[in-house]
């Protein structure tokens, strides 16, 4: 029987190609380090530690069946195999990536597996929403930044160990072009080397804020009446002729984008875990202009060119704020080295503090 075993739980699967707030990072971690973990429950077979498991979805919501549901349909696939893993170690530490309906299932089995086991969480939200039950099962929560622990700390009395690890974001992938690069890549897609470009970037969901940046947009382009506009992941149109909509794009294409840009607008209005798709524009060169909500502030302190918008639904905010960003940061002034952007939420130091979390 072995000692101990390092179990990474997933409800996507893992390695993945899909553009997600961590899934590209976890991928590569695991690519880059296939020994940490020595089973990776997850919906693919890709990896040599690679257990299949995929959650379903509930049937019913009735209170009174959830549990018995939960355990034995939408996680049975994890519950079965990791029942299995435990009869052959002494000691599981299980990771559960973001997924709270599978943490709380494996919290309800933790003291009926075959062995001794230490529950982290992986949390990627700002704020918790389990049952204090569960929460006090879970032995450690990995944290995306300390506003969220701290908060979170107050809401719940037996609160587990806290572990702020931050996020990433791959330096080798998003950073700014030299000038010539940047002048020949924006010639590709039609854009020359003066024009002002303005990025934004979320899915379809309201809380992204897209109606709050399309009020925005038609204001801006009434003052700036060359400024271009560039929108990707949302299916909504602006109906101008210097907004370009591309909709979802493959993840390796994001940075290819967001390196001829100038600007980036974050528009959400909800608590933010961390802000990901922010940190990205700013690593490829890209002023940033982001709500001031959930983590943003924590994440967005200290670095250069960038911008918190206390009122983000009110429009006037986003046009003032952008209007000082022209002023004071890089549209036809020198960009951010690499050098530089290569220190910001760097990927080699969140893997250290990953590590060492557990």
């Amino acid at each position: 029987m072995q000692k101990m075993a390092k179990v990474l739980v997933s409800n996507i699967a893992l390695p993945t190609t899909a553009i997600g707030s961590w899934t590209t990072r976890m991928s590569h971690f695991i690519t880059k380090n296939p020994a940490i973990f020595d089973y990776v429950l997850s919906p693919n077979t890709t990896l040599k530690t690679a257990v299949y498991c995929k959650k379903r979805t509930f049937i019913t919501w009735q209170k009174q069946v959830r549990k018995l549901q939960l355990l034995n349909w939408v996680a049975l696939d994890y519950v079965k195999q990791l029942k299995k893993i435990a009869q052959n170690h002494n000691k599981l530490v299980i990771v559960v990536m973001d997924d709270p309906h599978l943490v709380e299932a494996i919290s309800l089995i933790k003291n009926k597996l075959n062995c001794k086991v230490e529950l982290v969480f992986s949390f990627h939200g700002f704020e918790l929403n389990l049952d204090s039950e569960i929460v006090a099962s879970i032995d450690k929560v990995l944290w995306l930044s300390q506003l969220a622990a701290d908060k979170n700390k107050v809401k719940y009395k037996n609160f587990p160990e806290i572990k702020v690890v931050g996020n990433a974001v791959d330096s080798n992938v998003f950073y700014p072009l030299q000038a010539s690069e940047f002048k020949t890549n924006r010639a590709k897609k039609g854009y020359s080397e003066t024009d002002a470009i303005l990025f934004w970037m979320a899915n379809d969901r309201p809380k992204k804020g897209f109606h709050i940046f399309k009020s925005v947009v038609e204001q801006l382009l009434e003052a700036h009446k060359e400024l271009k506009i560039i929108i990707i992941g949302s299916s909504q149109i602006i109906n101008h002729p210097n907004v370009n909509s591309i909709g979802r794009i493959p993840n390796n294409e994001v940075a290819s984008y967001l390196q001829l840009g100038n600007y980036y607008m974050f528009t959400t209005l909800y608590k933010e875990g961390f802000g990901l798709s922010m940190i990205e524009a700013l690593k490829c060169g890209n002023t940033v202009l982001a709500s001031n909500l959930g983590a943003i502030p924590e994440v967005l302190k200290g670095l250069k060119n960038t911008y918190v918008i206390d009122q983000p639904k009110n429009i006037n905010s986003w046009v003032d704020y952008f209007n000082l960003a022209i002023t004071n940061s890089n549209f036809e002034k020198e960009r951010l080295a690499k050098s530089e952007t290569d220190r910001i939420w760097n990927y080699d130091d969140w893997e250290s503090r990953f590590l060492s979390a557990f």
